[in-house]
């Protein structure tokens, strides 16, 4: 079973690839706009974004190839942050298609109209990709990295606004009137502003929590075992807290996917977060744990898991 692993670490690292080219090229300059800022070649930029695109599809062919269970999130029932996901790629098929120079030509009769869609797309990008790496808490588990990313997307759609470099001889412009979008500049200001405070929230647990909820209500959840004989080490009551609380007595899925008012947030926000968060960040007394790799990790049917040391 190792290969599937490693199929399902390649496919995620091409993600995060994927979303670092995108922080690249908004981080990046095509060209100066300020005396002194070293320019990215527009053939560069190009490239660097078809890269971005190859990445993107690759993360989603390789995750599919590699582990059935994720076709549950390409259905309408997929939770929020994935939904962010998809969205994300496709903003980056509409701004490396398009970009295209015969077909540029043909849809945008002027540039600074292309310029201005171009960078509100980016805009939308980053927050999207911000909202999905994040909630999908995978290399940004600790409050350190997470706060790093959500820093350097600020940082990139405040990038996005450099101004343009004036002529000497010309008098001094207003500050909107710096910024290399024309009549588009408040159009722009305002993309990228609720784009930065959209990411803001990504800090708290509670609003990752939500966005792991999904769309709509399964009509058939993925299966589901959850193997108790590797968990001995772990107290019952950790998870088992209506023992502790006597707060119901059903089994953990029942209870959760019930319509008790209590239970504000659907099971699989719930155990997705409290699974992988244990998994990723186990407490100090617990160094045996197992990492957590493929949706298929967890979603198997009852007898069909692996024997303990399989490499599953």
């Amino acid at each position: 079973m190792q290969p599937l692993r490693v199929g399902w670490e390649l496919a995620q690292s091409v993600g995060l690839l994927a979303a670092l080219c995108a922080l690249l090229l908004c981080l990046l300059p095509v060209r100066p706009r300020t005396p002194g800022t070293p320019p990215l070649s527009l053939r560069k930029h190009e490239w660097l974004g078809w890269s971005m695109l190859i990445a993107a599809l690759g993360h989603v062919g390789l995750s599919l190839a590699f582990d059935r269970t994720v076709i549950q999130h390409l259905r309408l029932t997929a939770p929020f942050y994935e939904w962010a996901g998809i969205c994300a790629l496709l903003a980056i098929l509409m701004l490396t298609v398009p970009a295209a120079g015969p077909l540029r030509r043909q849809l945008w009769s002027r540039h600074r109209n292309f310029q201005a869609w171009h960078v509100a797309v980016s805009c939308a990008l980053v927050a999207l990709i911000a909202v999905h790496v994040v909630t999908t808490h995978r290399y940004l588990h600790g409050p350190s990295r997470m706060a790093l990313w959500l820093l350097l997307s600020i940082a990139a759609l405040l990038a996005l606004l450099r101004p343009r470099a004036a002529p000497a001889a010309q008098r001094p412009l207003g500050a909107l009137s710096r910024l290399a979008f024309g009549r588009h500049s408040r159009l722009i200001l305002v993309c990228a502003g609720v784009a930065a405070v959209a990411v803001v929230p990504l800090l708290s647990a509670n609003v990752r929590l939500a966005l792991r909820a999904p769309l709509g209500r399964r009509a058939e959840a993925p299966p589901l075992d959850f193997p108790h004989d590797r968990h001995r080490a772990v107290n019952c009551i950790l998870c088992h807290h209506n023992f502790r609380d006597q707060t119901g007595a059903d089994s953990c899925i029942s209870c959760h996917r019930s319509n008790r008012p209590e239970i504000r947030v659907s099971a699989e926000a719930r155990f997705h977060d409290f699974c992988l968060g244990c998994h990723r960040d186990p407490p100090a007394p617990l160094t045996r744990h197992g990492p957590t790799t493929a949706c298929d990790s967890c979603h198997v049917g009852p007898g069909n898991r692996a024997p303990a040391g399989s490499g599953v």
